[in-house]
């Protein structure tokens, strides 16, 4: 699993690379802008259906609800994007890009919730294979693009077609095979949407988190700007690939341990996930302090060594961002849903101000630190929701 994370990472990380190298800063901004309106929509509409499946370790609800599910959410998301799309005061190019991105996205949306099916199954293997296909398919789809049309709109086209082929080809017949397909009526997709709609708008907000320091750069500094925040702050993935793969694996065993009320594991467990987290984020920033300008030499342009400090800034926010990631899992697993709503209202608010604040004062170096001030207060909040949960010793089971 961490294999697939890193490889599909990589290809992620690729994209931009490509983008920086083929195409230059101002179609670098035109993608990392996109990205930032398409993705907390997308998130909205995603659910967290995966998680939902991958801890109904009962079976209660067939796959074939759980898709049923996610295909509506996103056919309104597509919907919604294609009215921003369409609204958007940007040129006609971004509008594209905007529309053709939340294409791509939707599309690993519902490869997703096969990847619930599989995780359920503990058959994490196929998602890595299905990760590294999807990303390598990815990069190519691309570079071939961009280096033929040098169109950022012909790259994000790209992606949509290598995102639907491994859906076909990989996905969909890895994760159907022995599911119930069958649906079973309104009723039960509706328990269904009104059980994960918490979540859905939790990671709308995490998506937000992430992107209002992005709204406020390409306001206040410009689209060129943002391009090279986007840059350095991928570098971020390298972490998160390695805490959402232990994240993925360990949510079935966090909700076995937790259906089984044994919270002696389930705290032990839980601790060595945001462990493992608190020290990816320490040896990031020794990584970026020590080799960061070369890194931004190799992987985008010699010019993007400038902005070696700012990668360190980035790295050091993203410690308490790596812990708050883990803690998300931990509740997750708990099936503690609801709260997290309230929670990460609070941090996007929390984000907004900061980035208004600090981005015009402190430019790029301000955004860092937004990211920063966020998370931490996302941590608090995650132990105080767990600490309540649990205060009784034993688990409060929600149906």
């Amino acid at each position: 699993m961490l294999a697939g994370n890193v490889v599909y990472a990589a290809a992620q990380w690729a994209v931009l690379s490509l983008l920086a190298k083929l195409g230059g800063g101002e179609m670098l901004g035109q993608y990392a802008l996109a990205m930032a309106v398409t993705a907390p929509v997308i998130m909205l509409s995603h659910l967290n259906l995966r998680a939902a499946l991958a801890t109904d370790i009962d079976e209660r609800h067939p796959l074939g609800d759980y898709l049923a599910v996610r295909l509506a959410t996103t056919a309104a998301a597509m919907c919604a994007i294609a009215v921003i799309a369409f609204l958007s005061t940007h040129s006609r190019t971004v509008a594209a890009v905007i529309l053709l991105l939340g294409m791509s996205q939707s599309l690993e949306t519902v490869s997703d919730i096969y990847y619930g099916a599989l995780q359920r199954r503990d058959e994490m293997a196929r998602i890595a294979r299905s990760m590294i296909a999807r990303g390598i398919a990815s990069v190519f789809a691309a570079g071939i693009a961009l280096w033929m049309m040098h169109d950022v709109v012909s790259a994000a086209g790209a992606l949509v077609l290598a995102r639907f082929a491994v859906l076909l080809a990989y996905d969909r017949p890895k994760g159907s095979a022995g599911e119930r397909l069958f649906r079973s009526g309104r009723h039960s997709q509706l328990v269904i949407l009104r059980t994960a709609l918490p979540l859905g708008i939790v990671l709308m907000l995490v998506s937000l988190n992430t992107n209002i320091p992005r709204y406020a750069i390409e306001q206040h500094l410009g689209t060129r700007e943002l391009g090279a925040f986007a840059a350095v702050a991928s570098f971020i993935a390298v972490g998160s690939t390695a805490v959402n793969s232990f994240g993925q694996v360990t949510t079935p065993r966090l909700a076995r341990y937790y259906s089984e009320r044994n919270l002696a594991r389930f705290r032990l467990l839980a601790l060595q996930l945001s462990g493992l987290a608190f020290a990816l984020g320490l040896a990031g920033v020794a990584v970026a302090a020590v080799f960061g300008k070369l890194v931004l030499r190799l992987m985008y342009r010699p010019e993007y060594a400038a902005y070696s400090g700012l990668l360190v800034s980035i790295m050091a926010a993203a410690i308490p961002g790596y812990v708050a990631s883990s803690l998300g899992y931990v509740m997750t697993s708990a099936r503690i849903f609801n709260p997290q709503a309230f929670l990460f209202s609070a941090v996007a608010i929390t984000s907004g101000i900061a980035s208004w604040v600090l981005v015009p004062r402190f430019g790029l170096q301000g955004a860092a630190l937004a990211l920063a001030v966020a998370a931490s207060l996302q941590i608090a909040g995650e132990v105080l929701i767990l600490a309540r949960h649990f205060s009784a010793g034993s688990p409060q089971f929600e149906r």
